[in-house]
């Protein structure tokens, strides 16, 4: 017996059917069995008793038993179609048929609306069709089979696939809004229906609101559409976007009175922006203004239960209610008055005088007088007024409202509106209150009153001229005295509209020549004395503020001397001035690093120092050894001095060799004897080289020394002005100075100062002036125009490239060596080491060879990976750590490797005293840790990212990363490039800086020139620069140890 063929048929609820053919003797035999997960419910089979009730036959037996075996081995179980399959599939087979039918361009369907106009709310309901049209029983049905694509049968002759091509393009927008309307039922249903398991009733008819009208005719403009009102009675109108020409009758009523009335053809209702009315043939869409001035009008005459249509006035409403209603109907030309003189009920019109005075300096009077024919009043004792006057309420209203806009207090006597010594009040009303006050009425000036007034704006006027390191400047304010202009400068610091001079008048502090000047002073903090003196005196490095507030503000006439145009002539042309690149650099910069060598030539020329800002990876120290460079042909020489953090020290020094051999630099730095010896010699040298720390410890031995360009390392070391190698730093004598940083401004803006007090003393003048001026201001109150006058006097003088600036001229990868050098004990164990290598490299044993190799290079790493009692420092660790901190302060991601996972640990170590945050990934994780370690490096703050070498080389997607430090080099550079290759890969779309740390005098330095040199032959044949252990000779490994 042999099942020769067997498929399963999946249904619900977990109900599945087994079909097959069993073959028995040469017979075939067919079979069905129909399960319920392990339950078999039916069985059938074509041979004699295959439908016993007893049991199952052997062919159903076979089959099952056949079935069970193949889901065994298989281990799957037959599948229910998910209910969102079902959905899916007829949906997508909705639209594909919708998409025929539109294809074929049959008649297109009508969407007809019907108006059913009731007394108190508007309704419409729908007819579908073609020739014959059906009522829309349920529009959130109808909504929800356009959504679907659905097929729906209206009638023997209406069947479709809905959707919105189906429908004519006048019924499209109609279709669109019951959708959106609909949809917005549906939701309302559920917020209300919450926790119960009713249904949304069937919608027939929609209820329009007052913002759905407007939208809904809006739709209809221009169309006739069917309407019945509220006694059942059915038309057709056409809807017009027009006013209708009503008749309003007016005629006399029983003694003096009137009536009013509107024939009752006449319907209306109002939409959220329009009134609408029907006259039996047309829906009117009003315009707005007819709408504003009728809409009271018609709702009281037309609109609810027992509309009255007419109207009575009594006498003595006449007048009112000719002011307030008529009257805004009269414009329309839609009144038919008869026996009735409008003009004889006219209500007197409302008249206003207003009479100031000024008895004394400071204080103003205001007594106003309102008038009606006759009859006069102060609107304070309105409550005598005879009721026999027909009151203007508006406007008496308005005029109130402006005189308590200006004047707060009252006089108890005569009800007079006083301002006393309220300069602020009296200036607003003569710059905006006085022209109020023309537009309400008369307005009487009398003669002491004309020494309050509003000054035009004078003509202003400043000079500069240049003596030697020095600007003078010339201000003339025309009509000003000199004596006004600190107190204009104090009311524009206080931020004040005007400023009043002694005279009572008043000068507007507004965008024009005083406002430029006050500006420029304010940024000088010019003493009073030299203000009211108008010669002020300021350093030349002032020049391009000076010139930035005039081009940005203008307004006044500004003389310069030919020295001051050629300073800010010079500042503005870096890039075409006449500073000749020297020529081994040529070659070597790039475009952005040539205008950085411009630009610290220029400065120089200038007098002035600056920042070199560049972000990190851009080559800030080359575009400072070519300026050190580009002098060596000055005809006095002088030396130059460069601090920069002692881990950074030796790296000047190989940057210097490597670009500049010929420079000669001298590094402090050492035992202090030493120290002292090379500072004696300064200068035989072109170059000096040390730390911040050393510096401080020496300064006593630089005070007779003079430099020709001192320049700062990582200037943010000197971010706090208190400390003392701030202090040095500042105490050195030097001709030029500049200052090297990729973050200027780490966390305050008093490290900005610092770094201007070094580089140019009294730039940003005293700290506890800049502090008041400018640190206040913009950090506590977030001041923009401090911030702007702090950027227009600094900008000049920073010069900040980010890698997107300059994106196309670096390479692809940013690769940088950078060196440090060990100290004494370190040195000593080193030294100790490498000399007991050399004494048994002739015993040739290669595993002994390579485990002192690997010493030597943990020593080079941290002296504590194989020394447990070891209490000195790591120049390389130390030197890692600034690069890190460096990096996070200026917001980049970096990926760290080491081949020593120990070595992880100990800079993990001196992260967390840091206070950075990092993840850690070695051989030891998990895969299911890694990847979560990836995810989590790429979606959070996280800065830093800890590799073994080894674990991290294949294998990682990095590229939230663009810094990679290699702390240790390995021997094989392809193991290395493939850790690099985690950030820069596809998907990175930042620069990627690549750092290399090497201590000097090492084999680290030695397997760099080794692997450098395989490199090269690499390049010329195929594999990458590979240093095997096993195919160095014994002179080689010699010079490894150096």
């Amino acid at each position: 017996m042999k099942v020769t063929k067997m498929q399963t048929r999946a249904f619900w609820k977990g109900e599945f059917r087994i079909d097959g053919l069993v073959e028995d003797q040469g017979i075939t035999y067919k079979v069905s069995l129909e399960n319920k997960g392990s339950r078999i419910n039916s069985y059938s089979c074509s041979c004699a008793n295959g439908h016993s009730y007893k049991e199952m036959c052997p062919h159903e037996k076979a089959l099952y038993q056949h079935y069970l075996t193949q889901a065994k081995e298989t281990h799957q179980q037959p599948v229910s179609t998910s209910s969102q399959v079902r959905t899916m599939i007829r949906e997508y087979t909705n639209r594909e048929v919708a998409e025929i039918v539109r294809e074929q361009k049959e008649e297109q369907v009508e969407f007809v609306p019907r108006i059913l106009m009731g007394r108190q709310d508007i309704r419409v309901e729908f007819k579908i069709g073609r020739d014959r049209q059906y009522v829309v029983k349920d529009l959130a049905v109808f909504a929800r089979n356009v959504e679907q694509g659905a097929y729906v049968e209206y009638g023997k002759t209406l069947a479709f696939y809905h959707n919105l091509d189906v429908f004519s393009e006048k019924s499209r927008k109609l279709v669109l809004l019951v959708m959106e309307m609909m949809d917005a039922y549906q939701e309302h249903f559920k917020q209300f229906q919450r926790g119960t398991l009713g249904t949304a009733p069937a919608i027939r008819e929609l209820v329009l609101s007052h913002a759905g009208r407007d939208r809904f005719f809006e739709l209809l403009e221009g169309m006739t559409l069917e309407a019945e009102d509220v006694r059942g009675v059915r038309r057709e109108l056409l809807v017009c976007r027009e006013n209708p020409e009503l008749i309003v009758t007016v005629r006399p009523e029983g003694r003096q009175g009137l009536k009013v009335s509107l024939d009752k053809k006449y319907s209306s209702f109002s939409g959220e922006k329009y009134l609408y009315v029907c006259d039996g043939q047309k829906l009117y869409l009003c315009q707005e203004e007819f709408g504003r001035d009728l809409r009271v009008f018609l709702e009281q005459m037309t609109q609810g239960y027992g509309a009255p249509y007419e109207v009575l006035v009594n006498e003595k409403d006449v007048p009112l209610f000719y002011e307030r209603v008529l009257r805004k109907i009269e414009v329309y030309g839609i009144l038919d008055v008869r026996d009735v003189d409008l003009e004889a009920v006219r209500p007197v019109e409302l008249k206003a005088r207003f009479e100031f005075e000024s008895p004394e300096p400071g204080e103003v009077r205001l007594h106003p007088t309102l008038s009606y024919g006759d009859y006069s009043f102060h609107p304070v004792e309105d409550e005598h007024v005879p009721k026999t006057i027909c009151r203007d309420v508006p406007g008496e209203f308005r005029v109130s409202q402006v005189i308590t806009r200006y004047f707060k207090h009252r006089d108890g006597d005569n009800n007079d509106l006083v301002i006393k010594n309220d300069e602020d009040a009296i200036y607003d009303l003569l710059s905006d209150g006085i022209e109020e006050f023309r537009q309400l009425g008369e307005v009487y000036l009398p003669d002491e009153f004309r020494h309050l007034r509003i000054l035009h704006k004078p003509k202003v006027s400043v000079g500069v001229n240049t003596m030697g390191d020095w600007l003078e400047l010339n201000i003339d304010m025309g009509e000003l005295s000199s004596a006004d202009i600190p107190k204009i400068l104090e009311a524009y610091r206080q931020k004040k509209a005007y400023y009043r001079l002694k005279s009572g008048e008043f000068l507007r502090l507004e965008e024009n020549g005083i406002l430029t000047v006050a500006r420029m002073i304010d940024g000088l903090t010019i003493s009073k004395k030299e203000l009211e003196s108008g010669q002020i005196r300021v350093p030349k490095y002032r020049a391009l503020y000076l010139d930035s507030v005039y081009r940005e503000f203008g307004g006044i006439q500004f003389d310069r001397d030919q020295k001051y145009k050629s300073v800010i002539r010079t500042m503005k042309s870096i890039e075409d001035s006449d500073f000749e690149i020297p020529g081994e650099f040529r070659a070597i910069l790039r475009g952005y690093q040539k205008t950085g060598f411009r630009w610290l030539k220029t400065l120089d020329a200038c007098g002035f120092g600056g920042i070199l800002a560049d972000d990190m990876g851009l080559g800030k120290t080359i575009q400072v050894i070519s300026l050190l460079y580009d002098e060596q042909k000055a005809e006095e020489k002088k030396p130059s001095l460069i601090i920069c953090p002692a881990s950074m020290v030796y790296n000047w020094e190989s940057e210097f060799e490597r670009f500049a051999p010929s420079i000669k630099v001298c590094m402090v730095a050492g035992t202090a004897p030493e120290r002292e010896a090379a500072i004696s010699h300064l200068a035989e040298c072109d170059v000096a080289v040390t730390s911040y720390d050393l510096l401080k410890r020496d300064i006593a031995l630089y005070q007779k020394q003079q430099f020709r360009y001192q320049i700062i390392d990582e200037a943010q070391y000197i971010k706090n002005p208190m400390t003392q190698g701030a202090r040095a730093v500042k105490a050195i004598q030097s001709e030029c100075r500049f200052a090297l940083t990729g973050t200027p401004v780490e966390n305050r803006l008093s490290e900005l100062w610092s770094i201007f007090d070094y580089l140019m003393p009294g730039f940003l003048y005293t700290y506890d002036k800049f502090k008041k001026r400018y640190e206040s201001p913009i950090v506590k109150d977030q001041d923009e125009e401090a911030l702007g006058r702090l950027q227009r006097m600094t900008a000049p003088f920073i010069l900040r490239r980010l890698k997107s600036d300059v994106l196309k001229e670096l390479p692809e990868k940013l690769e940088t060596v950078i060196y440090s050098k060990m100290e004494k004990e370190q040195q000593e164990l080193y030294t100790a080491n490498a000399w007991q290598l050399k004494e048994h490299l002739d015993d040739g044993n290669k595993i002994q060879i390579l485990s002192a190799l690997t010493r030597l290079r943990q020593i080079c790493c941290d002296p504590h990976l194989i020394y447990e009692n070891y209490k000195g420092q790591s120049a390389k660790l130390d030197t890692c750590m600034e690069l890190i901190l460096s990096g996070v302060e200026a917001g980049h991601k970096i990926l760290l490797f080491s081949q020593f996972t120990s070595m992880l640990e100990l800079i993990g170590a001196r992260m967390k005293k840091e206070g950075i945050s990092y993840y850690q990934l070695t051989g030891e994780t998990s895969k299911e840790d890694r990847l979560k370690l990836v995810q989590a490096f790429h979606k959070d703050e996280t800065p830093v990212f800890l590799i073994s070498l080894k674990a991290g080389g294949t294998g990682l997607n990095l590229t939230a990363a663009d810094m990679v430090i290699h702390y240790d080099p390995w021997w094989n550079v392809a193991a290395q490039n493939q850790a690099t290759d985690r950030a820069y890969r596809i998907g990175q779309e930042k620069q990627v800086s690549v750092f290399k740390l090497i201590t000097r005098d090492t084999i680290e330095e030695n397997i760099l020139k080794l692997q450098e040199s395989k490199r090269l032959l690499a390049d010329q044949i195929v594999s990458e620069g590979m240093v095997s252990l096993g195919s160095l000779s014994h002179d080689q490994l010699k010079e490894l140890l150096g």
